[in-house]
């Protein structure tokens, strides 16, 4: 009978693949053994000591009455492989990034064709579980209240996991872009009120173009601005952290209408439930399998409580994934050692050998493991979903009139002037104050970075389905997020692809 499987089963992070010094870029190369030439009878995929048994004796099968047949060990091999690749995809912010703008133009062009729109506005609408309690949401709402709270854990665990091992440690380092985060949040919503003065239907969504999207943002910057180095990736992905942190405070605040007080006592509960139980089933994880599978669950359960306390308080419960994220402890646990095995220079990589299966899991904290578990679920298929449903809106009563709505120029020249403006701003009234810009960074490429900040799509379309529902600006809001974004990468396109295309002629 083969052994209990531990929880959660995931390969190893592709953050911890090995790099390829030869690279300047420091591209990740997936540690495969099938890649190396390496077959699953090779002797360094074994456990055992090369000298241990001559090389014409018979291999013995450790695994027999353990681990099951050769055939069930190789299933869980390419199991393995399989979620490791799947883990690399969602890791790739071009991919994932380009994969999301195909399903927003998708369900933009599918919500305007004859055969395909009313079909698809029946399905946004249809209620797929008719739930007591207040539960009973149409399949967009549920999308966006509920598939959307994935993204938004795996948000909170990438903010703990920063603010206890990465960037955000280092307060010099990161008062820049924070800085540089609040002048990309001001200035946007200092325009789209400027725009919207004399319309408070239309002020509804001040907080619309205040938003970075870091995938999008992070694959333009590969593409128009290869030669940015490390040191701008890192400015970059740092400001849109406290992006975020300024997005989740104005949904907070600005979008929520507190109900029932009294359900936040429930909300409190459950996410006190969830720590709990999470750091208990860390703790026995090198006890009994069982034992541990069932605090998970416990901890699951405390989670939907904490979302459901804030669903009925009137607070958008996807802010419970956030406070779930960074109540996730993120101390390492101890170096994983398979039982019955002893660890030798063969394997410095901590990885789990039986036989001839061999397992690339590291030990890692509870937020690395639930963040490595979740992310190929809400980059591949959170967030694409959300994009296609979001933008399935219909043209038809927009028309020429759209180039006179301040709602939809708000949104656009928020998100593509008013962020790289606010932006700008701040980093050089910062550099005049004595804060240095990122190693490496010239005039041309800070713009550049700036301006590519205007990519708003995650964060941006929420808030603006949380601020026209049931509103007919809301396709102007959508729609102006659209241009705005594309809007911005159009923009840096123009200023860098004529010279690149110059440098190679001349090459």
């Amino acid at each position: 009978m083969p052994p209990t499987p531990t929880f959660p089963a995931f390969p190893v992070n592709p953050r911890h693949q090995v790099y390829d010094d030869s690279n300047s870029q420091q591209n990740l190369k997936l540690f495969n053994p099938r890649r190396a030439g390496l077959q699953p009878s090779d002797p360094q995929l074994n456990s055992e000591p090369s000298d241990s048994k001559p090389s014409n004796a018979q291999p013995s099968n450790p695994q027999r009455g353990q681990g099951g047949s050769d055939r069930d060990r190789h299933r869980r091999l390419h199991l393995s492989n399989f979620f490791t690749a799947l883990s690399s995809l969602a890791e790739n912010d071009r991919i994932t990034g380009l994969f999301m703008m195909a399903c927003a133009l998708a369900g933009l062009i599918l919500a305007n064709l004859p055969e395909t729109g009313p079909g698809l506005n029946a399905l946004a609408a249809w209620i797929p579980l008719d739930l007591p309690g207040g539960l009973n949401l149409s399949l967009k709402d549920w999308i966006q209240d509920g598939l959307l709270t994935i993204f938004f854990l795996t948000m909170g665990l990438d903010l703990r996991q920063e603010a206890a091992t990465g960037t955000l440690r280092d307060h010099k380092q990161v008062l820049l872009p924070m800085l540089a985060a609040l002048g990309g949040v001001a200035v946007p919503i200092l325009i789209y009120c400027l725009l919207n003065l004399g319309s408070p239907a239309g002020l509804r969504g001040w907080a619309v173009p205040t938003a970075t999207d870091v995938a999008f943002s992070l694959a333009a910057l590969q593409l128009l601005l290869p030669k940015a180095g490390p040191a701008l990736q890192a400015f970059l992905m740092t400001l849109a952290i406290f992006d975020d942190l300024v997005g989740v405070l104005l949904i907070a605040l600005g979008y929520s209408s507190l109900g029932q007080p009294s359900w936040l006592l429930v909300s409190l509960a459950g996410l006190v439930v969830w720590a709990l139980l999470v750091r208990v089933a860390n703790r026995f994880c090198p006890l009994w399998r069982p034992l541990m599978l069932l605090f998970l669950l416990g901890a699951l359960a405390g989670g939907l409580l904490a979302w459901y306390g804030l669903f009925k308080a009137g607070i958008h419960p996807v802010l419970a994934g956030v406070a779930m994220g960074l109540l996730t402890p993120v101390t390492r646990s101890h170096e994983a050692e398979p039982s019955g095995t002893e660890s030798t220079g063969a394997n410095p990589a901590g990885t789990e050998t039986i036989g001839i299966k061999q397992s690339y899991v590291q030990a890692s904290s509870p937020a690395e493991q639930l963040d490595r578990l979740l992310t190929p679920l809400s980059a591949l298929v959170v967030l694409p979903v959300f994009a296609f449903f979001s933008l399935s809106i219909s043209l038809d009563q927009l028309g020429p009139g759209l180039l006179t709505d301040r709602v939809f120029w708000g949104a656009t020249l928020g998100l593509a002037l008013g962020k790289p403006l606010g932006i700008m701003t701040m980093v050089i009234l910062a550099s005049h104050l004595g804060l240095h810009r990122p190693v490496g960074s010239t005039t041309g490429n800070m713009i550049g970075l700036c301006q590519l900040c205007g990519i708003g799509f995650t964060m941006s379309f929420l808030i603006a389905n949380l601020a026209f529902a049931g509103s007919p600006h809301l396709e102007s809001a959508l729609l102006g997020v659209l241009a705005g974004s594309v809007l911005s990468v159009l923009i840096v396109a123009a200023g860098t692809i004529p010279g690149r295309l110059r440098s190679a002629r001349h090459a």
